[in-house]
């Protein structure tokens, strides 16, 4: 018989070596051995499996059986997998059909090497199949959140990042445009899917999507994460600029100075996470209008309308028209984005006048944007 003082050692070794919890490697060996005395002592199809004995002192070995009626034509009876009801009930009067029965072995410890190697390579495949499913446990809890690693490897398609139990993945239209990513370096992530594959878990990453920001934001700044300041919506050109829309859920809280933080210092300290990427925090209005005009900060909005298709009209001074648009249209595409509504920007001076790349609509190709609610 095999001695659980032997038993309880080898579980002690694999666990702390391999990190894993006392109870699944217990399972792994038991299985292992079940494997090995099957390899030894019985036929291919039986199934044999195998447990502590109730003083915990041996590992007890079982055929196990399924129990059928002795008339039952529907099943084709195998007699290493099958039992005919009324030879189980010599065994136990209480079985009923379909149930399982678990015969009592007799104890082996003298196993071949074929049946030892068996084992050990039943052990490592359970142990694999153990941290494979820890990590992805890990990992799947961590899905829509941030995680730190180091960039290990870059190449023309992916870059690579070691968190520690595992790789993660991040594809380059996942980077930020224009950052550079050094071999060594820690940098944080966005989780945003975790997939169990053939070839393992598989964490895929990102720092362009928008909720990476959201994140940062809930992160860095104790409001958010409170729940004082809530997130209603956040749209972003990576690496360029973006635009993230709060609101307070606490009386006399200025949401959009408490993200900016004294002098600007903490939505500076996000900007330089995302290698420069410019912030726009905009006061979020139940009012379509407002929400608009709030949206195209940092331009100073003179008046604006609500027109049919869904659509807003606001006028500026030719000076702030600039600003309204933003370079290359940045600015008046995200605050669309980011609202949902149209927006058609025009001079105060000449209200008629359509102006060139002054009418934006909601959706934008190569924009990314994520519009909720969130503490």
């Amino acid at each position: 018989m095999i001695n659980i003082k032997q038993f309880q050692n080898l579980i002690d070794e694999i666990s702390e070596e391999k990190d894993l919890d006392e109870d699944d490697v217990k399972e792994a060996i038991l299985v292992a051995l079940s494997a090995a005395y099957k390899k030894d002592f019985r036929h291919k199809e039986e199934r044999v499996e195998s447990k502590l004995d109730p003083t915990g002192k041996w590992v007890e070995f079982y055929l196990v059986k399924t129990v059928v009626d002795d008339n039952n034509r529907e099943i084709k009876f195998n007699p290493y997998r099958h039992i005919k009801l009324t030879e189980a009930l010599k065994i136990n009067p209480n079985i009923k059909e379909n149930e399982e029965i678990k015969i009592p072995l007799e104890n082996k410890d003298n196993f071949s090497r074929v049946a030892t190697q068996t084992a050990k390579q039943v052990i490592i495949q359970k142990l694999r199949e153990i941290t494979k499913a820890k990590i992805y446990d890990e990992f799947k809890s961590k899905e829509g959140k941030i995680v730190s690693g180091l960039i290990q490897k870059v190449d023309s398609k992916m870059i690579y990042i070691d968190l520690g139990k595992v790789i993660g993945y991040m594809f380059r239209n996942e980077a930020i445009p224009g950052e550079f990513y050094r071999i060594g370096n820690r940098m944080r992530f966005y989780v945003y899917a975790v997939e169990k594959t053939s070839r393992g878990v598989e964490i895929y990453l990102s720092r362009a999507h928008p909720l990476f920001i959201s994140s940062i934001f809930s992160f860095e700044i104790p409001e958010i994460s409170e729940g004082q300041i809530e997130i209603k919506g956040v749209v972003r050109i990576p690496g360029v600029r973006s635009k993230i829309a709060v609101k307070s859920n606490v009386e006399n809280l200025d949401p959009v100075g408490a993200c900016i933080g004294p002098k600007g210092a903490r939505v500076l300290s996000i900007s330089n996470e995302l290698n420069g990427e410019k912030i726009d925090i905009i006061l979020y209005s139940d009012d379509p209008l407002q929400y608009v005009i709030n949206s195209l900060s940092p331009a100073k909005i003179v008046s604006g309308e609500i027109l049919p298709r869904r659509t807003i009209k606001v006028f500026v001074t030719e000076d702030q028209l600039p600003i309204a648009l933003g370079r290359n249209g940045q600015n008046i595409k995200l605050a669309a984005k980011l609202t949902g509504w149209r927006i058609d920007v025009r001079l105060i001076e000449e209200p008629e006048k359509e102006i060139e790349g002054g009418i934006a609509d909601v959706e934008l190709e190569g924009n990314s944007s994520e519009n909720f609610s969130s503490n």
